[in-house]
């Protein structure tokens, strides 16, 4: 059991309203909730809090030219701090700024310092925690699983497997997750753990690197008053140890919540309105010309006061807002910006080669949770290689079959890959936010993400190839040589990995999925046009070979063909006879000759689909890397 330190704060001077801290009657609950959860102290990190000041801070959105947050300044030390506000006063953004994770379109100016320095968004997440209003979590993984990837890929590479194992669980049982560790997280169309149980897990996450900052956005968006209080009490908890501050963006909570803050941030039309102790808001708004009636909830009653109505005419907005400011005092920052102090960044990065056996290991238990795709992948497989295998029974090597034998071939690799990419078109739309998420806060680096999620995804439909080779190659006839057989086998693969490779790039590049399953048929559609059989390569017109050159059905289809036809005997029936008594093909070489397919050799078909599936590849993974919306 951890014991809870408690440390008094340095060098803030008394007239300072930040990080001033109520003791408001009623808080007993409170501490002997504290008590409950053994306390939060002993195993988030040692008391060294951090000081967050800004000052002249100004956002304004490179598109409209409006001003979304318009010179404001103050500051963020210990306690529970909520930035509130009507919808569109700037909360979010306020704390994107402060977390560092503004949009491109916006242009930030000002001054904002932690502990009395510069800052960077690497920087910040060593030290900072952020907990996003959705809850982006993988749906086939179960809380504990979820906690302890997370724990293995963002903890210092120093901290052992036993000490891992141990936060997880201390961390599961602080936020009351302990009775569904084994529980999936769930999606819409599967049942999984609650919606307030999702929120808790998201701060578990970040608890686990024992961060001195948490930025939330909206924790509370979603959730029954119950579970909001509930998630609240959890945050004030944390507040209270005096070891993280924990900083939330809140719409309009209930009183029970409000009374929760140690600190408030009142924001309107890009401005700060208040800042300062929570329970004395109570005194500025009556200061100000507005009391709060009693028994009415102080956040409604503050969002009333600063928000327009239609009954308000232009004359008494301004009377209004020109009372707030007259009583608004700004809250002194200078003396934290101009005193530097000594900024610990505790966390190292995990090493790439042990982020991408994590991330390995998460997505192949990822797919194996989803195996019923796999299975039924595979059932189609089979099928689709009897169909092939009964139409094509058993072709022969008489004149017949050196008019069915190229169809055969063809079809072959057309239906490779054609199920996979389908499957494979919604991985990276579907998990774009989620990995952005996790990205943001550096858990891990893109390539060691992308490079494990292919591999997944590669191995769950490697069978599906292989099985089609064995049904169809002896169904259908081709030459009984194990080496052309296996040259076949080897074939389909890389026409398989090429086809999920080239749905990889655009399901990455497309960005949604209504884009990418929009695209996909139109790509195969061409890669089937200019596969070399209803264009052969004697017969395609020069103005297309830039696009023919462009196609992984091509390099597969001359492949197999020359694997088929190289050193072919066909024989002849009496009735198959020409005029003059000659059988019209004997070889297979004859074929190779009239479609043109001796221009590239086997070996090079399989280097050239190679080099395809690494450009589809490369393609794929400068999307991921690159387009972030």
């Amino acid at each position: 059991m951890h014991v809870a330190v408690e440390v008094e704060l340095p060098g803030l001077p008394e007239e300072s309203p930040i990080g001033a801290q109520s003791n408001r009657a009623g808080e007993a609950p409170e501490n002997n909730g504290a008590e409950r959860n053994a306390t939060i102290a002993g195993s988030i990190g040692e008391p060294h809090p951090v000081d967050l000041a800004w000052k002249g801070l100004t956002v304004t959105s490179r598109k409209t030219q409006r001003a979304l947050l318009s010179n404001v300044a103050g500051a963020i030390t210990d306690g529970f701090y909520a930035i509130m506000g009507p919808s569109g006063s700037g909360k979010s953004t306020l704390l994107n700024a402060l977390a560092c994770r503004l949009d491109h379109g916006v242009k930030l100016e000002g001054e904002l310092k932690l502990n009395g320095q510069n800052y960077s968004h690497a920087e910040l997440k060593k030290v900072s925690g952020y907990v996003m209003q959705d809850d982006l979590l993988n749906a086939h993984l179960t809380v504990e699983e979820t906690l302890r990837y997370t724990a293995e890929l963002r903890l210092p590479r120093t901290t052992t497997p036993e000490e891992r194992q141990e936060r997880v669980q201390t961390v599961m049982e602080q936020v009351g997750l302990a009775h569904v560790r084994n529980v999936i997280v769930g999606s819409p169309m599967k049942k999984g753990i609650s919606g307030g149980e999702r929120k808790r897990l998201c701060v578990a996450m970040e608890l686990l690197t024992r961060p001195k900052l948490l930025f939330l956005d909206e924790p509370t968006s979603g959730l029954d008053s119950v579970t909001a209080l509930s998630l609240c009490r959890l945050l004030r908890r944390l507040a209270m140890t005096r070891t993280c501050t924990v900083v939330t963006t809140i719409h309009q909570p209930q009183a029970k919540i409000f009374h929760l803050f140690d600190q408030l941030l009142l924001l309107n039309r890009g401005t700060i309105v208040y800042q300062g102790p929570a329970q004395d808001a109570l005194d500025f708004f009556d200061r100000s010309g507005f009391p709060c009636p009693a028994h009415e909830n102080p956040a409604n009653h503050f969002l009333d006061v600063i928000t327009p109505n239609l009954n308000d005419s232009v004359e008494s907005l301004t009377a209004k807002e020109e009372s707030l400011k007259r009583h608004y005092q700004p809250p002194p920052v200078q003396h934290l910006l101009d005193n530097p102090r000594p900024l610990v960044l505790p966390r190292d990065s995990t090493p790439w080669h042990k982020q991408f056996r994590v991330l390995l290991r998460r997505s192949l238990k990822e797919v194996w949770r989803k195996r019923n795709t796999t299975l039924m992948l595979l059932f189609l497989t089979v099928i689709m290689a009897v169909l092939v295998g009964t139409v094509f029974l058993q072709i022969g090597t008489d004149q017949k079959s050196a008019v069915r034998r190229q169809p055969v071939l063809f079809f072959c690799v057309v239906n490779q890959g054609m199920f996979g990419a389908l499957i494979v078109i919604n991985s990276f739309p579907a998990e774009r936010m989620l990995s952005l998420r996790e990205r943001a806060a550096g858990t891990y680096h893109v390539s060691a993400y992308f490079l494990a999620k292919i591999t997944a995804e590669a191995l769950s439909q490697l069978p599906a190839p292989i099985l089609f080779s064995c049904i169809v190659y002896f169904l259908v006839g081709l030459q009984p040589v194990a080496a052309k057989f296996f040259i076949f086998m080897g074939f389909m693969i890389l026409c398989s990995v090429a086809a999920t490779s080239l749905a990889l790039a655009v399901s990455a590049l497309a960005r949604t999925t209504d884009m990418a399953v929009t695209i996909l048929p139109l790509v195969l559609e061409v890669c089937r046009l200019f596969g070399g059989f209803y264009l052969s390569p004697r017969n395609l017109p020069t103005y297309f070979s830039w696009l023919d050159a462009l196609t992984y059905v091509k390099y597969t289809y001359v492949g197999i063909s020359l694997n088929e036809l190289d050193g072919l005997a066909l024989t002849c029936t009496p009735a198959q006879l020409d005029a003059a008594g000659r059988c019209p093909i004997t070889s297979g070489q004859q074929t190779i000759d009239a479609l043109g397919l001796d221009y590239l050799t086997m070996g090079q078909c399989a280097g050239i689909l190679v080099a395809y599936i690494s450009i589809c590849c490369g393609a794929a993974y400068l999307g991921v890397r690159f387009l972030k919306h």
